[in-house]
């Protein structure tokens, strides 16, 4: 888990923007609620923070992503999310997503930035080379039929 993740036991109820529920695929069951909170600049500090929750899976504290920005502290709490989801052990998919999306949260691995932006890049193509794999037959397909409308469509001339 990012070190800028931390828990708290404050009884301060944070302001939820958004939730997510995630239907347990283990023997037992049920729902797990993801929940984050609006980023806030906590009064005298520097350092934002985005609360979030993960509930039903034992612990139920508010914990944070922290960064020197909003949007940091934002990305850094679906990190935390992320992680949390992962060490859990739980098998989880996104509710409502068909059967065969085992596993699948919709909270997708960042990239991380501390090994500085070559890195960074490299990863970023190496990904969309992968996607481009998989898109490739996709669009040949897609351009063969339309090649053959288009055949079909146009006016003979006898």
């Amino acid at each position: 888990m990012p070190a800028s993740v931390k828990n708290t036991s404050k009884a301060k109820q944070a302001r939820w923007i958004a939730e997510r529920r995630l239907e347990r695929r283990d023997a037992v069951g049920g729902v797990v609620v993801v929940r984050i909170g609006s980023p806030e600049l906590p009064p005298g500090d520097e350092v934002w923070r985005c609360p979030f929750a993960i509930l039903g899976l034992g612990d139920d504290s508010i914990q944070f992503g922290k960064s020197i920005d909003s949007m940091a502290a934002l990305q850094n709490a679906l990190i935390g999310i992320r992680c949390k989801l992962v060490q859990s052990g739980v098998p989880l998919r996104w509710e409502g997503f068909p059967e065969d999306s085992e596993n699948d949260t919709g909270f997708q691995m960042t990239m991380p930035s501390g090994f500085g932006l070559a890195f960074e890049q490299r990863m970023e193509k190496m990904i969309q080379a992968e996607i481009e794999e998989l898109v490739r037959p996709i669009r040949e397909r897609h351009e063969r039929r339309e090649a053959r409308r288009k055949a079909r469509a146009k006016p003979r001339t006898e």
